[in-house]
């Protein structure tokens, strides 16, 4: 399964405690099996604002880390998230050849996907 959804992307989470809230996709997550090969069923986004969950941290040693509770995003299954199209509603992305280059685009209205800002 070809992963669709790319960091800097806009996406909306369609199922689970956050459903409707929107945001970027900061990483990709993508699991390895044992032989080293990527598991297509275990792929996983951290959107910006989403599944957020608190990591107690203590201090260790003379390091300054930041301590207490710390909240921070969780990682959502990427079936768990939809690519929010060109029409501002959540859809599905494809792929299709143009000429000689490989397009993105959206499934609903058939408009080309913008490339992500990748900053």
């Amino acid at each position: 399964m070809k992963v669709k959804i790319s960091r800097g992307d806009e996406v909306e989470v369609i199922t689970g405690n956050d459903k409707g809230r929107r945001g970027t996709v900061q990483s990709v997550l993508r699991k390895k099996n044992k032989d080293g090969s990527y598991d297509p069923n275990r792929v996983y986004v951290v959107v910006s604002g989403a599944n957020m969950t608190i990591k107690h941290q203590k201090a260790t040693g003379r390091v300054r880390t930041q301590t207490g509770r710390i909240e921070m995003e969780a990682p959502i299954h990427i079936s768990n998230v939809a690519l929010v199209g060109t029409g501002g509603t959540a859809t599905r992305g494809g792929y299709r050849i143009e000429g000689d280059d490989r397009v993105r685009f959206d499934r609903k209205s058939g408009d080309p996907l913008p490339k992500p800002d990748n900053s």
